[in-house]
């Protein structure tokens, strides 16, 4: 948990240089070692883009809502930006776990990574993390990573963060019923109105902030109301036609479609805490392609590549000053997952969680 206050100290800036290899060597070890002083240098090094080119390409994986438009501005930008001829080879994943649960299968029996790099969440780098597929590199030196989004002791980086909050439908709920705080969604009103996602993962990030105990009763009596279960998508079309008043959390993602549709939904932002979830990324050990995955992984950091994200996914960095994220959890709490969280009790407070709302 994080308190962030408006009177924070200010975030170091996004002029990125990135760092990497020499073409024959490991990508951690010249990461580390061309570090030459505490303040980050104007340029990639010469080598590193070299030998990017000279992989030329990249294969990504990243976000199903993604286009080939979208696809052809990052690789744009992305090239522009190091000077480099880097084509970017994108697989669209729907299910980020069986797919990380894929990567780590894989390499379990011995085959390379078929990514460089994944766009995907702490919890998915976390199982690459414990399978030995992430590297380390100094991200706040090399590329001016704000040293609060490092993670994994180097092996990856927070470049962006999406929001979960409980979300409501405008036109049915109003005034005094709007949610203040987060118990206030066991209002009468709400009994059997309310949807509970399959996203149970959102109980075990808030019960690292109020605790096993505390969650698990605001979990029984949220079961009490009946809920209606579902995925995120399939209840906000509930919440949008009114079928529903009030999601128990919703993500961005699917405020970006409401708001798409200008259909009558919205967050209910005076809780708090504010619960978090960290877009992250970091080179796969052993993928084809080191150099590329390391400049692109390099490329997010930058005020381009940070501009772009929020343009495509509208989310931004908590840890960026002046980002709609940092704007936004100005003297909040917010739940950020503690990596020792991760690893012992994420998953099994998630399955517990969601047995009691009737996900088996």
């Amino acid at each position: 948990m994080h308190k962030v206050r408006n009177e924070a100290d200010p975030v170091p800036g996004l002029d990125p240089w990135a760092g990497g290899k020499k073409a024959l060597c490991a990508v951690a070890v010249v990461a580390l070692t061309l570090v030459g002083g505490d303040h980050a240098l104007a340029a990639a090094p010469k080598e590193v883009v070299d030998a990017a080119n000279k992989e030329g390409e990249l294969r990504l994986y990243w976000t199903s809502t993604a286009t080939d438009t979208w696809l052809k501005r990052f690789q744009d930008a992305f090239n522009e930006h190091f000077g480099t001829r880097i084509t970017v080879k994108d697989t669209r994943g729907a299910d980020w776990a069986r797919d990380t649960t894929k990567v780590v299968a894989e390499s379990l029996a011995g085959q390379k990574p078929v990514w460089d790099l994944m766009l995907t969440t702490e919890a998915h780098h976390n199982d690459l993390l414990q399978a030995g597929l992430l590297g380390r590199y100094e991200w706040a030196k090399l590329f001016d990573v704000p040293s609060q989004a490092v993670m994994f002791n180097g092996g990856a980086y927070a470049f962006a963060h999406q929001v979960a909050l409980p979300a409501y439908n405008t036109d049915l709920v109003k005034g005094a019923d709007i949610p203040k705080k987060w118990e206030d969604i066991f209002n009468p009103k709400f009994n059997e109105k309310i949807g509970a996602s399959t996203a149970t993962h959102h109980w075990a990030r808030l019960s690292q902030f109020w605790g096993d105990e505390r969650t698990t009763q605001f979990v029984k009596r949220l079961a009490a109301m009946k809920p209606r279960l579902g995925t995120l998508a399939d209840l906000n079309q509930r919440l949008h036609i009114g079928e529903i008043l009030l999601i128990a959390t919703q993500i961005d993602n699917f405020m970006r479609v409401s708001k798409i549709r200008k259909a009558p939904a919205k967050w209910a932002e005076d809780l708090d805490p504010v619960l978090l979830q960290s877009i992250t990324v970091g080179p796969l050990k052993g993928s084809p392609n080191p150099n590329a995955a390391l400049l692109f992984a390099g490329f997010l950091a930058t005020k381009k590549g940070q501009d772009l994200f929020q343009e495509f996914q509208w989310q931004s960095s908590i840890f960026v000053k002046g980002s709609p994220y940092w704007k936004f959890v100005q003297g909040k709490d917010v739940v950020l997952l503690k990596e020792d969280f991760m690893a012992k009790e994420l998953q099994r407070r998630t399955d517990k969680y969601g047995a009691m709302l009737g996900y088996r």
